[in-house]
């Protein structure tokens, strides 16, 4: 069985990687998978490996970081009721805790609310103003949303009520009248960064409030909260996010915040806390009840002092988090039932599906097709659907070629959300299907190459190999988990687990190693028992049991001889 995907190896500039092995004591594939993406000065790779919290931004590089600031503390000297109006994914309700956290230290009058996902819906609604009017606010912080909620923006104003929007979405052909917008992506927004998540925004606002309160007090206590947030809504980790990430992880396993801590029990996380740990365990038990509970008690499990009551709420997050996972497998053997024809299109997948899941849903028909998907959960009062898109294509754009046809839609380049009427599902299925163009072919080409950024040489033991990539984490969008090539490996012993999964002990040079097919139980027929293959792989440390042992990840599998590199 040969590989259909094309296999290439990043070049490299030898002369850069041997000064980073003799400046920095790396080891030649650490220093070569440096040079390889971008990083190939002494000093740049320094940085890159020890980031340090003296590089992020202040945060009056927002050109209206200023008049928030001000607003919220001439509020705390007033003794107005503040509100904070969050989301319900990792990234709104972390968020809108870090505020509630922060201005609470400081003798804020601060309360919040957080949407129901069925019942209120994705954004800032009027409905969700007067709920904060009649919390009695006079300053509301809209966080990871806002930025196109006009309707609601025009509400506020009605009210007396000044807005404060907290945000990174998309920002729209208008721009809704508020005290303040802090949102890297808004034209003139005048800060460095572009890719931030909400949660990183509203530490900024935090930290400017503290700043100006405080004596300059940064707030850094709360990074790992922000960190948190970053991770889980997967924005690239460069740049300012890295260094949130890097220091956020580094110091959450000792975190003091009862919540968390519970949390992180129930999720079976212990250590130094990566980035797989917030994608695949922490981050879906908090997901779960803004998908099919209630996001408040997110926010109630971190916000709690009383350890008890934060472990009564962390239970009810991973309850619910197995609940949502039964739901989901369903939905996915369903949607995948409506498989795409075999030209570049975008694909709609509907059905009277529960609308919590269908983000999760998206992303795996992603995975499975190789192209843009959106999954859309019809019911008696309407239609919503999410999107999902591959590398290179932006969705929000393809949504926007197809407006006519949706009641409202917005997100990301990479994730978006849809409203649409009943009866424009199949149209709108019609029209996606063409809206991708030359766009869509080439990203879709792109996605059939996989590029390694080593070879993966077998003298030295693995775990020490492992041990050390992981100096180059935390891992996600813009820094992905470095790709190996792996040649001549052979098959000692298979397995499949939970029917998906393909489980391997494998033999490279003069170690074996476990290894680990993610949803390709299929290859059991091609890799049996003393089958020679080249590979694809991440290299990662699998955490079970009390254990840490290195795991290859297979990615792409190539039995029929030796693979040829383009």
């Amino acid at each position: 069985m040969e590989s259909p995907t094309v296999w290439r190896l990043r070049n490299s500039d030898p002369v850069a990687v041997e000064a980073l092995q003799d400046g920095l004591g790396l080891i030649p594939i650490t220093a070569q998978i440096l040079v390889r993406r971008g990083i190939d000065t002494v000093s740049a790779a320094q940085s890159f490996l020890d980031p340090s919290l003296d590089e992020l931004h202040s945060p009056f590089a927002f050109v209206q970081m200023e008049p928030a600031v001000e607003r919220l503390l001439v509020a705390i000297e007033r003794g107005e009721r503040i509100v904070v109006h969050g989301d319900y994914d990792v990234d709104g309700i972390t968020g809108t805790v870090v505020l509630l956290l922060a201005l609470r230290a400081i003798g804020a009058d601060i309360d919040y609310l957080v949407p129901h996902r069925v019942e209120d819906g994705y954004g800032l609604k009027p409905k969700g103003v007067d709920r904060a009017h009649k919390k009695g606010a006079k300053v509301l912080i809209a966080v990871d949303c806002g930025t196109t909620d006009y309707t609601a923006a025009a509400r506020a104003r009605e009210l007396g009520i000044d807005l404060i929007i907290v945000d990174h979405h998309e920002p729209g052909d208008e721009i809704p009248e508020a005290t303040a917008i802090l949102n890297p992506r808004l034209p003139g927004a005048g800060y460095p960064e572009h890719d931030m998540a909400a949660v990183a925004v509203a530490f900024k606002l935090a930290r400017g409030v503290l700043e100006r309160h405080s004596q300059g007090l940064r707030g850094t206590a709360l990074l790992k909260l922000v960190a948190l947030g970053t991770v889980a809504d997967m924005v690239p980790l460069t740049g300012e996010n890295r260094v949130i990430a890097y220091h956020g992880l580094q110091t959450m396993g000792e975190t003091v915040n009862p919540g968390l801590r519970a949390l992180m029990d129930f999720s079976g996380v212990r250590g130094r806390i990566t980035s797989t740990d917030i994608g695949f365990r922490i981050a879906p038990r908090i997901n779960a009840v803004g998908r099919i509970g209630h996001p408040k008690d997110a926010v109630e499990m971190f916000l709690a002092e009383d350890p008890g009551e934060a472990r009564r709420l962390a239970k009810l997050l991973h309850k619910t988090n197995a609940k949502r996972k039964k739901i989901q497998d369903k939905v996915i053997d369903e949607a995948l039932k409506q498989k795409p024809s075999d030209t570049a299109s975008v694909v709609v997948a509907a059905g009277e599906w529960n609308r919590g899941v269908i983000g999760i849903v998206a992303a795996r028909l992603v995975q499975e097709w190789g192209r843009p998907a959106v999954v859309i959960a019809i019911d008696e009062t309407g239609a919503v659907g999410s999107a999902r898109s591959i590398p290179g294509f932006d969705i929000v754009g393809a949504l926007r070629k197809v407006s006519d046809l949706l009641e409202e839609f917005g997100g990301h380049p990479q994730a978006a959300g849809v409203t649409i009427r009943p009866e424009n599902v199949e149209p709108l299925r019609e029209a996606l299907a063409l809206a991708g163009g030359k766009e869509l072919e080439l990203a879709m080409r792109h996605s059939e190459e996989i590029t390694c950024d080593a070879e993966l040489e077998f003298e030295n033991s693995l775990s020490y190999l492992a041990r050390e990539l992981e100096r180059l984490g935390p891992f996600g969008i813009g820094n992905p988990q470095p790709r190996l090539l792996c040649r001549d490996l052979r098959v000692e012993s298979q397995r499949v687990l939970k029917k998906q999964h393909l489980k391997l002990r494998v033999a490279c040079g003069k170690q074996s190693v476990d290894a680990i097919a993610w949803r390709r139980s299929e290859l059991a027929e091609d890799l049996t028992e003393g089958t020679r293959f080249d590979a694809v792989a991440e290299l990662t440390i699998n955490k079970w049991a009390g254990r840490s042992d290195p795991q290859l990840e297979l990615l792409e599998v190539n039995v029929d001889g030796p693979v040829t590199i383009a």
